[in-house]
């Protein structure tokens, strides 16, 4: 009896020892997922990069400062790179127009809500709350595949992630996590070649694309921006709450 006892307890600990490393492994895989930085051998790389990429918005006659507007949601967009590239008359000093990007990171923004009379303008939202030095290249490199210009990161930095974060670090870590979390679909360039689809059905070709790769995502939390008629894909946002939960792009 006393042996059947000793057994029951040797295989409960070992049960138990089981279930403690099955848990142990899943909650660090969970942990390292949410902050992984996507691979930094993913994407094409300077020779060299830049070392002057300072921002300053007052030489910039189209910029402007608010520090006063509330954050009421915010807003990631996406690039797509070929319309960016496309016409532009100095691809060739362009590290982004030089290789085959698709999807890039333009930048998280802290944003307000659209006013009840539906009037609503790009002052209204936080923007350029702080002068800040140039990023590290340290920061440059780490995140280089998401945004790959240091003057963009440089800018969007200032621009928008003063406005509620801290440190650029905590800027990109956050747009890391929110753009690891989204599945690209691969067939956006076949849905904007494809001459079958009319103009006006385009849009929405390219939204189920990536609600059919993305089971968190609903019709509202997308945001598709088309440009040149409804021909090409300028950019694609996914808007977000104080917690970085999607919620309805208004």
């Amino acid at each position: 009896m006393p042996n059947n006892r000793l057994r029951y307890l040797i295989v409960l600990i070992g049960i138990g020892l089981i279930l403690f490393f099955i848990i142990g492994t899943i909650i660090y895989l969970t942990v390292r997922s949410e902050h992984r930085v996507i691979s930094t051998d993913s994407c094409p790389r300077p020779k060299q990069y830049a070392t002057n990429y300072d921002y300053d918005y007052t030489k910039n006659s189209k910029e402007f400062r608010n520090i006063n507007s509330s954050i009421d949601y915010f807003r990631l967009s996406l690039s797509w790179s070929p319309t960016f590239c496309y016409g532009k008359k100095s691809i060739e000093n362009l590290f982004q127009c030089q290789h085959s990007f698709g999807f890039i990171v333009h930048g998280l923004w802290p944003s307000k809500f659209k006013q009840t009379n539906n009037s609503h303008s790009i002052r209204l939202h936080p923007r350029n709350c702080r002068n800040e030095k140039e990023i590290s290249i340290e920061i440059i490199k780490k995140y280089f595949c998401l945004m790959p210009s240091e003057i963009l990161m440089q800018a969007e930095w200032e621009k928008h992630g003063t406005c509620y974060w801290e440190k650029p670090e905590d800027y990109f870590q956050q747009i890391n996590y929110l753009y690891s979390k989204i599945n690209l679909p691969n067939n956006i360039n076949e849905i904007l070649n494809n001459q079958t689809i009319s103009k006006r059905l385009r849009r929405e070709y390219i939204k189920q694309s990536f609600l059919n790769q993305n089971s968190q995502l609903i019709d509202d939390y997308i945001d598709i921006m088309m440009i040149n008629k409804g021909k090409k894909l300028k950019e694609i946002h996914f808007c977000y709450d104080h917690h970085f939960n999607h919620i309805k792009c208004n």
